[in-house]
């Protein structure tokens, strides 16, 4: 590991990350902003079906982490996983950016994008945790400030998913896309030196084409399933609480066979998973509920411009992107006094945070006026305070991997953090975004939708108090465990 120097400067490796992670998620963002409207616009799902398909699309771009994670530790590397992964999201987007009405194609394309942002997500993460020594200081710092550079991409993709698909069609911003990830196959192509001393085993070997010919194989077998389980909701929930179970098991056979301090270390990390449980589930809610509710019931005028609804979702983005040197910065001037709070204690914090979120969008139910819309701003206040509730616990989920976690283990416990801890929420998203579904014989009583839409937010405020209020209560007992 590399030795701190200076004033907490970041290790080399920061920057192929960070590039590399800004680049990839600027084209997973944009299909995120565009799924659910696509699939009302294009492919006339009800409000219901829109919500299970986005749901099992996110839940596969967690469930896939664990394959990565495991494939970068103990199969071909993490390196070779990051590039593998920028290929392969590329491709999804090229095929997306094709002219065509076919759900096949589209959950072909779909497939692609999850399959390489299974293998390229913990790819970045995994080598950043290899730089750090044990309780580094840079640590929280660096990880909110890679953080900053994935919402970069969020943010910029913001501007080109709803101004260019408004005026060139939903073709262009995925051909934008797909040059966003070759541009990050390029940087990693020119700076992927800065990882070769933090490479697990298999990357420091040669890989014969023959198995690169079985990985390929593979990854093309994975694209089919994710295809088919987004064509088949039904089906892809039951083979996600399968994997989810088997993965579930596997962690407490480590825990089972592990020395006395990793046991108390796994048991950690896997009650902080169920409570990003209960964040995530939340949080996802801004790419199906809420996208819907701003289409639908927000006045999105502002100094007399329309903004399209991608631009509001990627306020999210730019609010990370403040807020987050600003976090950083907070976070090494307490470390400096032994007086950081302990990622226990932020966890609970940022979930009460995201609660807040939706007692404002609540609030703001209540003062259209009887006009059926509200003002933009309730929106901007909720998106302010769910990015700061997102920094606490969607930025520092990696950063608690690489400090709690076994060092042998970094690499799979960020994908069952990127699987159960997001992806399993991301599936239960599904469930709790039909709260605010609408039917479809009053979609046009603005009156009645935004009935709905309140009822629906002050009910998934409940639900993130009942997450914050056991995290809160265990904080001392997880912290006591995972730090002594």
């Amino acid at each position: 590991m590399e030795k701190i120097k200076g004033k907490l400067k970041q290790p080399k490796v920061f920057n192929l990350s960070f590039v590399t992670a800004m680049s990839e998620r600027f084209g997973y963002y944009i299909i995120s902003f565009l799924i659910v409207l696509i699939l009302k616009d294009i492919f006339k799902f009800s409000d219901s079906d829109s919500f299970k398909l986005c749901a099992i699309f996110i839940a596969l771009g967690y469930l896939t982490p664990a394959i990565g994670g495991f494939l970068a530790d103990k199969v071909i590397g993490i390196k070779r996983c990051l590039g593998l992964g920028l290929l392969l999201e590329m491709t999804g987007f090229i095929l997306l950016a094709l002219p065509s009405n076919n759900i096949f194609l589209f959950v072909i394309a779909l497939g692609f994008i999850v399959i390489g942002a299974g293998i390229f997500k913990t790819a970045p993460t995994n080598m950043m945790g290899r730089a750090y020594e044990d309780n580094d200081p840079r640590i929280d710092s660096g990880f909110t400030l890679y953080y900053m550079g994935i919402n970069i991409g969020s943010f910029s993709s913001s501007l080109i998913a709803g101004p260019v698909k408004d005026a060139y069609g939903w073709g262009i911003p995925f051909a934008i896309s797909a040059a966003g990830l070759f541009f990050g196959f390029i940087w990693f192509m020119f700076f992927k030196k800065h990882g070769d001393n933090l490479e697990s085993p298999p990357g420091m070997k040669s890989f014969h084409p023959g198995k690169w010919f079985i990985v390929v194989i593979c990854c093309i077998l994975g694209v089919l399933a994710s295809a088919m389980m987004m064509l088949y909701v039904e089906i892809g929930s039951m083979c996600f609480y399968v994997l989810s179970g088997l993965i579930f098991i596997y962690l407490i056979w480590e825990i089972i066979i592990s020395p006395k301090e990793d046991k108390k270390k796994i048991m950690v990390c896997l009650i902080l998973i169920f409570l990003a449980v209960g964040f995530f589930s939340l949080y996802y809610q801004l790419y199906q509920s809420v996208v819907l509710f701003l289409q639908r019931n927000v006045d999105r005028t502002l100094f007399g411009i329309d903004i399209p609804t991608p631009v509001f979702l990627g306020l999210n983005g730019l609010s990370v992107i403040i807020l987050g040197p600003i976090l950083a910065l907070i976070y090494n001037f307490l470390e400096k006094r032994k007086k950081d709070l302990s990622i226990t204690t932020k966890f609970p914090l940022g979930i009460l945070i995201i609660t807040l979120g939706f007692l404002i969008l609540y609030v703001g139910t209540l003062m259209d006026n009887g006009t059926g819309k509200i003002s933009c701003l309730w929106v901007i206040a909720y998106l302010i305070v769910y990015s700061l509730g997102e920094l606490l616990i969607g930025a520092l989920g990696v950063a608690m991997i690489t400090r709690i976690a076994p060092a042998k283990m970094y690499g799979i416990m960020m994908g069952a953090w990127f699987f159960i801890g997001s992806g399993l929420s991301a599936e239960f998203s599904g469930t709790v975004a039909s709260l605010a579904k609408v039917p479809p014989e009053l979609l046009s009583n603005l009156g009645a939708t935004m009935n709905i839409y309140g009822k629906a937010f002050l009910d998934m405020a409940y639900i993130g108090l009942a997450f914050a209020l056991v995290g809160f209560i265990l904080a001392p007992w997880l912290k006591k465990r995972a730090i002594g």
